[in-house]
């Protein structure tokens, strides 16, 4: 694309100083046009050779550095084939230009592992299959000379090959094990209670429904960026410094000029010893009584609370008191947040913060990826689903849970020895244990919501001390 219009943009308004680029893909004087193929891939290979270049740290991505034959190799980062490359263009432009889970990405994860199960049973029906699918809202029917695999709930979504969910879903392997498609059939037991039921109101379109959610999508962006707007011009109230400077000045002058009199005036040395005595003690006494002041003058604007900066969930509760809908919504979604959580009250997981954001961030290791509905997963470079950032609260939904993946959940929490809210962990024995060790070794000082847990904390960092003592061994002379 040498010689093609460009513009390059250097922004500084996240906590990676990163670049966009756009490029004409039409040449300014041939006209001709460049089709660029897995460009994503490309240009990550690309960064990978600027990093060796011009000797900068190495970031996470599709490929790699490795340094096994002693000169440095760029490679993939997944070890798997089935991983390596196997994202669309167009899937990876939506997740990392607007910050949303294609569903392309859905389909590789559990739905996938589900599909792959039931695949291997010899009973394997066009029907089974199709209700596997629609248990995780997906659908199938064909598309093209292939197979489809399309979202149930959202029909606005471009729908994905489905041998790209899974290799042996593709339209000539499933016609030869299960014969001619088959299109998904309900129950008559099921028709009979999606077209009645006096208690529930009438199905509502499909379209109308992603409507509805697009626009309580864009008031809640909006209601998050009023409140950025607040929280960005909110300006604390504190004693003037320089008022406070001058006050001392003031004393400090006075009292100046006071000695300069006692001295012209007062010509017994014993008499103006006893004068600057004094003196120097109504200084120091009104030095105090002026801090006194200031103090008081300083908590009165502590404890004021319209010099107190709302947290968003109280400025959101602020606004829906006033009737905004933006704000109505966001509390709906609080609400729903928190039956998500109760509902997970029993999955690997522990709690450090409330009404706090997803915030994505960058994990040495890790992938991270922002879903639809606002939380983040950190995969490895092995593919597993690693842990899910919701929040105040990481959950670990994969089978396999080791220490080395805890520590780095721990060290993505944010402030964590200086939170005051209790660490509240929750999961298997085994996950409780392995997180209490962590946090041992990572040094947390912060509370445990758990009173047993916070016995164990202590008994596992006593046996770490005497570990410790042990192999340092006594100290002779």
């Amino acid at each position: 694309m040498g010689g093609h219009q460009y513009v390059f943009a250097i922004h500084h308004d996240t906590d990676n100083v990163h670049l966009h680029m756009t490029v004409n893909r039409v040449h300014p004087d041939s006209y001709n046009a460049v089709y660029p193929d897995r460009d994503y891939f490309k240009l990550d290979y690309a960064m990978r050779e600027l990093e060796l270049r011009y000797g900068w740290a190495h970031d996470n991505g599709p490929y790699s550095v490795t340094n096994s034959t002693g000169t440095p190799e760029i490679s993939w980062s997944a070890p798997k084939p089935k991983f390596q490359g196997k994202q669309p263009t167009r899937a990876a432009d939506m997740e990392h230009h607007l910050d949303q889970e294609s569903l392309h990405t859905y389909c590789r994860g559990e739905p996938r592992e589900a599909v792959a199960s039931l695949l291997k049973k010899k009973s394997l029906t066009w029907q089974k299959l199709h209700a596997e699918l629609a248990r995780y809202g997906l659908g199938m029917k064909p598309k093209g000379r292939g197979m489809g695999i399309y979202s149930l709930d959202d029909l606005s979504l471009v729908p994905i090959k489905a041998s790209d969910m899974h290799e042996a879903l593709s339209k000539a392997r499933l016609e030869k094990r299960l014969g001619d498609y088959e299109e998904r059939r309900v129950s008559q037991e099921l028709m009979a209670l999606m077209s009645y039921d006096k208690f529930v109101s009438p199905r509502r379109n499909p379209e109308d429904r992603q409507q509805r959610r697009s626009e309580r999508a864009n008031l809640r962006r909006a209601l998050r960026a009023r409140y950025e707007a607040y929280r960005t011009k909110f300006v604390y109230r504190r004693v003037d410094k320089e008022w406070v400077k001058q006050q001392f000045k003031r004393i400090r002058d006075d009292a100046r000029q006071q000695r300069l009199d006692i001295r012209v005036r007062i010509r017994n040395p014993k008499d103006r010893k006893a004068f600057y005595s004094i003196l120097a003690f109504e200084t120091l006494r009104a030095r105090e009584e002026l801090k006194t002041k200031i103090s008081k003058m300083r908590a009165e604007l502590k404890n004021d609370p319209s010099n107190k900066r709302f947290s968003y969930r109280e400025w959101v509760e602020k606004e829906a008191a006033t009737g905004d809908p933006g704000a109505i919504s966001q509390l709906r979604g609080f609400a729903y947040g928190e039956k998500r959580a109760a509902k997970a009250e029993g999955a690997n997981r522990f709690e450090f913060a409330l009404d706090l954001d997803p915030k994505y961030q960058s994990i040495d290791g890790m992938l991270g990826v922002v879903r639809k509905n606002g939380s983040i997963i950190y995969r490895r470079a092995a593919g597993d689903p690693g842990f899910v950032d919701l929040g105040g609260q990481f959950s670990f939904p994969g089978q396999v849970v080791d220490s080395e993946l805890i520590t780095r959940a721990i060290r993505a929490m944010p402030n964590i020895s200086a939170s005051d809210a209790a660490l509240r962990i929750t999961g298997s024995t085994e996950f409780k244990r392995s997180v209490v060790e962590a946090l041992v070794d990572e040094r947390y000082a912060g509370p445990l919501a758990d009173p047993e847990l916070e016995q164990l904390l202590r008994k596992v960092k006593a046996e770490r001390d005497a570990q410790q003592r042990s192999r340092s061994g006594p100290r002779g002379g």
